[in-house]
């Protein structure tokens, strides 16, 4: 009988101990935080339906993908770490609703949030990578600020803006002041 507590207890304080591993491993201490919740995995969320639900709907994704591969370099060369975090300069805030203005039905204008959050995103884990915090929980960097972080706020202004340029294409074009682009089909 004593064998079996025994054994009930060694494997119930290796079952415990093996639990504490897993909640202290950066990722799952990163998933719990609420700032984090709010600045990287609510938009992710947001983006990966935006993404499933108006990809299909651009004509010109070779485009799209060139200026995306353009958003992360602009974003990847300018960042710098200041006493405040990390600075990214995220081109994606004029980038895309000058491409959605341009390229008028052809891109649909709520496609703009997931990419300027991932021309955001990536830029934000290489910097949280360069500052060598890949051994030492660099996971707490990313989306860390909640609401005032650029991971949320750099998609709604980026949307926002697009949103106002959509309406102001269409009233271009019901004014005959802005004609739509002819794009060769290969493009």
């Amino acid at each position: 009988m004593t064998k079996c507590l025994y054994i009930c207890a060694f494997t119930f304080r290796w079952i415990h101990s093996k639990w504490l591993l897993f909640l202290a491993l950066p990722l799952s201490v990163y998933l719990d935080s609420p700032c984090s919740l709010e600045g990287a995995v609510l938009p992710m969320i947001i983006s990966i339906l935006f993404l499933v639900r108006y990809f299909h709907k651009i004509k010109d994704k070779k485009l799209i993908f060139g200026f995306l591969l353009f958003a992360w370099t602009i974003g990847m060369s300018s960042e710098r770490w200041g006493v405040l975090g990390l600075h990214v300069f995220t081109g994606s805030i004029i980038l895309w609703p000058l491409l959605v203005f341009l390229l008028g039905d052809r891109f649909p204008w709520l496609l703009v949030y997931p990419l300027a959050f991932f021309s955001t995103l990536i830029p934000d884990l290489f910097g949280a990578g360069t500052a060598s915090h890949w051994q030492t929980g660099w996971f707490f960097g990313v989306g860390g600020a909640g609401f005032q972080d650029g991971l949320f706020l750099v998609p709604l202004k980026t949307a926002t803006a697009s949103a106002v340029l959509t309406l102001l294409q269409k009233w271009f074009r019901r004014q005959g002041l802005f004609t739509s682009p002819s794009f060769p089909d290969g493009l």
